[in-house]
């Protein structure tokens, strides 16, 4: 408290009026929270409102099998909404972001833009919370640590999906060689391209989660009547990867024109382990040029404390 009337009465330059206004922020925050907090309440709680939302989100009260959603989820979903970018590409490119962090949910976007408008006010609370309990910090310092707080708490998620973004492709690109490999082999056996899928997404369900669900996504999509080529397509767009790019325009090309699916699995199987050695081939050249940094700023002046060091202490020890 003493904190924020020393702020307040550094801005007004008066004690009775800074008195005077933390008085009337305290009481219009007061009065803000309760009504926010009783609006948000009611309207979770309303029987009429959340049977809306469930049904907006697809969930019916008889369905068997599917979880609604708890209130928490429903109140970041409806602020996500109020918040979310109104633009088409906007939140096409977010709903692209978070289909290749892995969440293909239909309310991603909405979860997604509520987490960062309550993260930077979680951390701005908590700033301050904690800037009472420093000591000697000025009015200037207070504003920069809470700009700051809210700076972090914006970009903390998109780095986390970013970052969640980046490890999940990478897992699918590693399991990718041993998927084709599999394909490979079952449609040279003699099984039809579903079948082939199918069988793929069996076999790599314990090693390979992800790759797993994605292929028998695929499998399910072919079953309820897409085509093969348009669901292998939003294999590619769900993954993003360009391995799984150029396989499916190499499968959508044999499938148009009737070629072999086998003769070009093994075309592309062959493509890619090149392609793989290549890739290889250049981080093995490149480790020589990312060893200089290490060798100039953690080597070398070890080297010259130990080869030249004693001769220094000597010459110091003669002419000291």
């Amino acid at each position: 408290m003493d904190f924020l009337l020393g702020l307040f009465s550094r801005v007004t330059g008066s004690e009775e009026v800074a008195r005077l206004l933390f008085l009337g922020a305290i009481g219009l925050s007061t009065v803000l929270a309760v009504v926010a907090v009783s609006l948000l309440i009611l309207g979770l709680q309303d029987p009429v409102q959340r049977r809306l939302a469930l049904i907006k989100r697809g969930h019916l009260g008889n369905t068997a099998g599917q979880e609604a959603p708890g209130n928490l989820q429903l109140l970041l979903e409806r602020v996500g909404q109020r918040f979310a970018s109104a633009e088409s590409a906007q939140t096409s490119v977010t709903q692209t972001l978070l289909t290749h962090a892995g969440y293909r949910s239909s309310s991603a976007v909405q979860m997604y833009w509520a987490v960062r408008l309550m993260t930077p006010l979680l951390l701005v609370g908590i700033a301050l919370l904690l800037l009472p309990m420093i000591p000697r910090v000025s009015l200037a310092m207070g504003l920069l640590v809470v700009v700051l707080a809210a700076g972090i708490g914006w970009l903390l998620p998109a780095l986390y999906v970013a970052k969640r973004k980046q490890l999940r492709q990478g897992r699918l690109r590693a399991a990718f060689p041993d998927a084709l490999d599999l394909m490979v082999v079952c449609v040279e056996s003699g099984l039809a391209l579903p079948t082939t899928i199918e069988r793929v997404a069996e076999e790599m369900s314990v090693s390979q989660v992800e790759l797993a669900e994605e292929l028998a996504l695929v499998n399910a999509q072919i079953r309820a009547g897409i085509s093969s080529t348009a669901a292998l397509k939003q294999l590619a767009v769900r993954t993003g990867l360009d391995d799984v790019q150029g396989l499916v325009s190499l499968l959508a090309q044999s499938i148009r024109f009737g070629t072999s699916v086998a003769d070009t699995l093994r075309i592309y199987a062959d493509e890619f382990r090149d392609r793989r050695t290549q890739a290889a081939e250049e981080m093995g050249a490149k480790i020589g040029t990312k060893l200089i940094f290490p060798l100039i700023f953690c080597l070398w002046p070890s080297f010259f404390l130990v080869a030249i060091g004693p001769a220094m202490i000597g010459v110091l020890k003669v002419f000291g």
